[in-house]
């Protein structure tokens, strides 16, 4: 080849098809290095599990005059006030101090590994780009001779009865429908290009079979009766394409030694005269590199050497093919009609079915890729080094460019050598007694417990997962996969069983988190921290599994372990809030500790030591981070800003813990009035029950800044109905809000000199219900508007809160006057008697008889 772009002088039409085939053959190959690095990434997710805790925070407090107001429930006692949620006197009032209680709650999370459904997306790739090989291949077959048209078309039929499609069920028939139709189409327009056309271009070939492709694959999907047509198709096929998989990851193995002649024959890189012996070298510490790994993968040896990828070699192989394919083939068959297509749909089929293994992490599946490509390049390398040498040893010693000719032996046959390497590689599968057949049946398994996973068919998901681990007992994608469906089925003890069995040969951090999660369960804690700690010994950066270390220990006296896992938690793992969120409960909690009996209270950890953190400050988008930062901002007493986060409300608004702790922390934080119609939704959907008094409460702070009466009856309807110690909370908060509002009447007092306008007058009164000057400035103002319902209102739900004001029940007995209700300013009258002093009930009697006599005199005039 004259240059690396050595299609830049075909046909525009041929050059677009090659560099799009090398663009999507560089697209798998890439998506496959991705999906190998991930590992059980791409089908197990870290998801986070959230527990409920909480802690007393101070809410407000009144200064009242020396010796302190006497309230209902409420009594002086002396010392500091501690709150006490499940007490019902917990409002405490020293030294003309009352302080109101409340708590914040917070949240503690663990991470918990979940197994996910295939995405469509993945089917869909895996797909095109197999389909699109497949294109490439029907298309070259059909320029070949006769004798290798034949083979090629037998093994073409021969692969697409193994693809099990009668599984499809095409108009509802179990026969093999779809094998005789794709096996007529394909196969017959093969053979009439072939026999009868041999004038079409390939790229009119290409174009032919593509669009016969669509349409097969169309019709199928239409005709098909089985649900995830493409899934299991995908699930069915692997077996096939591992076939051919497998061939031609043989057929790459001596690409990486024939680039290292390359490198040391051609005249550039100035090897020169030492071209043999740096060959020698160089190929004798790449096999010997290769000897590793082959120890490594047959687990013979478990020396941490730094080992290359056997997928990093196959990417290698693959690149380097492209430019040595024209020597290689250049007496065979022809290489711009025949040779390119071929290779770059063998490739593209290897690349889409190693990329679908890798992503669902099929255990069994990738070890015999990873055999394929070390075994191959072991035996066949070996070999072709020997036949390098034996065949140009003399060109070496006169340094000439043996690059040009080593595929025209002058010793030893490339037959010969590929017969040999065949061999090797047998010898090395049977040296571990053909395990790697029973592995690719194990995968298969594996692959049809996926589909039927998706299809929700558990039992035979299971079924075939457990045939997998028949055949290879140790695999991980097997034992992680069973034990997903044992969670799914609530089976935690089997999900133990299965998540230890997975850890046998390939451990992950996940398996780890899920097996100390099912002993965790089991109430066998100490037995889950132990697969803990041996976990993290293991995956020493994985800050999923300190996270959950530290989380276990919070339930310890062993508090210092807890801060410390969930500071390398927050050093290592993906999802640092999480790591944040429980280094803020742990601050919460050492903070709150009153018992010197408490792990945390013994480590005397101060305010100020939690200002040093600058926890505070770190602001994050998770509900949890910020219910536990602001619950902390209510228990330092620090200002900080709510970080607006959005709600993943069901559609049936239940709430989960994560949304409850956040509403109620921000909302009794900045009692943001915009919250009421929500908490009255939460509470109406009848589906949070377990919140229903505590949403109560919150309910209550979001209408205290906007209509305290409004506030006043949502927490006083709650401790009427039900007067049990649940409802402590929501009978101090209320006990309180009406001390308040009689240490603000003199305020209100004069705000009330300076109302003019129904406005003033109505947002008064909703700020200070109570106040007995704005109420009958209110009175006298709706009255001589003809409103006198209105301010009746006003003064009756006032009376409701402040029945023990004498100047309030005249105010009400004179409106119901104005308004004709006698027998109602009766009723009055007689509370009155018992309210005030004899004197002052006479003196108002008078003003009261007036009034009567008046209505009396209005009434005779009318009859």
């Amino acid at each position: 080849m004259s240059s690396l772009i050595f299609w830049k002088n075909w046909n525009p039409v041929q050059r677009f098809l090659y560099t799009t085939t090398l663009g999507l053959l560089a697209l798998g190959l890439m998506a496959l290095l991705f999906f190998h690095y991930r590992g059980l990434e791409n089908t197990v997710r870290w998801e986070v599990l959230s527990e409920l805790d909480e802690v007393p925070v101070q809410l407000d407090s009144l200064q009242l005059a020396a010796g302190g107001v006497p309230l209902n429930r409420l009594q002086p006692s002396e010392g500091n006030a501690q709150s006490d949620t499940n007490r019902q006197s917990a409002i405490v009032n020293p030294q003309s101090t009352i302080l109101l209680p409340g708590k914040a709650y917070l949240l503690k999370e663990q991470f918990v590994p979940v197994q996910t459904d295939l995405p469509a997306w993945l089917v869909w790739g895996y797909w095109g780009i197999v389909l699109a090989g497949v294109v490439l291949l029907l298309s070259a077959v059909t320029v070949l001779t006769r004798r290798w048209y034949i083979g090629a078309m037998m093994i073409f039929i021969g692969l697409l009865a193994g693809l099990h499609l009668e599984v499809l069920q095409l108009f509802g028939s179990d026969k093999a429908l779809g094998f005789g139709i794709a096996a007529v189409l394909l196969g017959g327009i093969s053979y009439y290009l072939h026999a009868f056309r041999d004038d079409i271009m390939i790229e009119r070939r290409i174009f032919i079979f593509t669009a016969l492709t669509i349409s097969l694959a169309v019709f199928i999907s239409f005709f098909s009766k089985t649900p995830f047509t493409a899934l299991t198709i995908a699930s069915y096929s692997l077996v096939p394409f591992l076939i051919i998989a497998v061939v031609f990851i043989g057929w790459l193995s001596i690409e990486i030694i024939a680039g290292f002649v390359y490198i040391v024959t051609h005249p550039r890189t100035g090897f020169g005269k030492s071209s043999l012996p740096n060959f020698l070298f160089i190929t004798g510490l790449y096999l010997f590199s290769v000897l590793l790994l082959y120890l490594k993968i047959t687990r013979q040896t478990e020396t941490n050497f730094l080992y290359l990828s056997p997928f990093v070699l196959y990417g290698v192989s693959l690149v380097l093919g492209i430019w040595s394919l024209a020597k290689r083939t250049e007496t065979a068959i022809p290489f711009r009609e025949v040779a390119v297509w071929l290779y770059a749909g063998l490739g593209l089929v290897t690349t889409g079915v190693m990329a679908f293994v890798l992503f669902t992490d099929n255990n069994p599946l990738i070890e015999v890729f990873e055999d394929a490509v070390i075994y191959s390049q072991l035996a066949m390398g070996t070999v072709f080094v020997g036949y390098i040498g034996l065949n140009f040893w003399p060109l070496f010693k006169q340094s000439k460019a043996v690059y040009k000719v080593m595929y025209k032996p002058m010793r030893i046959m490339q037959s010969q050598v590929w017969l040999i390497g065949v061999m090797g590689v047998v010898l090395l599968i049977s040296l571990n007694r053909f395990h790697s057949i029973d592995q690719a049946r194990a995968g298969h398994y594996n692959a049809l417990g996926d589909l039927h996973t998706a299809t929700q068919e558990y039992l035979l998901a299971e079924q075939y997962y457990q045939l997998a681990l028949d055949l290879d007992f140790q695999n991980h994608k097997s034992g992680f996969s069973l034990a997903s469906l044992a969670l799914r089925q609530g089976d935690r003890l089997s999900a133990g069983a299965y998540f230890q069995q997975a850890l046998h040969k390939d451990p992950t951090p996940q398996a780890y988190a899920g097996l100390s999660q099912a002993l965790l369960n089991e109430n066998l804690f100490f037995d889950a921290v132990f697969n803990l700690r041996k976990g993290l010994q293991t995956f020493t950066h994985s800050g999923e599994l300190h996270n959950n270390l530290g989380y276990l220990y919070t339930r310890t006296a062993i508090a210092d372990s807890a801060y410390y896992y969930f500071e390398l938690a927050r050093q290592h793992a993906v999802n640092t809030a999480v790591a944040e969120t429980n280094l803020l409960a742990f601050w919460g909690k050492a903070l709150a500790a009153a018992d010197s009996a408490n792990a945390l209270a013994a480590l005397g950890l101060t305010k100020a030591d939690f200002g040093e953190t600058n926890l505070l400050q770190s602001v994050r988008t998770s509900l949890s981070h910020e219910a536990n930062r602001i619950a902390l901002a209510q228990l330092v007493g620090e200002k900080t800003k709510v970080e607006k986060t959005q709600l993943a409300l069901a559609s049936d608004s239940a709430l989960s813990v994560n949304n409850f702790a956040y509403l109620y922390n921000t909302n009794q934080y900045e009692q943001d009035t915009s919250l009421a119609n929500l908490f009255r939704k939460l509470i109406n959907t009848g589906n949070n029950g377990n919140f229903y008094n505590e949403l109560q409460v919150a309910y209550a702070y979001s209408e205290y800044n906007r209509d305290k009466i409004a506030a006043f009856d949502i927490l006083a309807a709650q401790t009427v109905t039900d007067t049990s110690k649940k409802v402590a909370l929501a009978r101090q908060t209320l006990q309180f809000w009406l001390l308040r509002e009689r240490t603000e009447e003199d305020a209100a007092a004069n705000l009330a000199k300076n109302l003019t306008t129904e406005a003033d007058i109505l947002t008064a009164l909703r700020k200070h219900p109570f106040s007995l000057p704005v109420l009958q400035k209110a009175t006298v103002f709706f009255n001589q508007r003809n409103q006198p319902k209105t301010a009746y209102q006003f003064i009756l739900n006032a009376l409701r809160f402040r029945r023990d004001s004498p100047e309030l029940v005249k105010t009400y007995i004179l409106q119901c006057l104005h308004l004709r209700l006698t027998d109602f300013a009766e009723e009055g009258l007689r509370d009155l008697f018992a309210l005030t002093s004899f004197t002052d009930y006479q003196s108002f009697l008078k003003i009261y008889q007036s009034q009567r006599a008046l209505i009396e005199k209005e009434r005779g005039s009318f009859q």
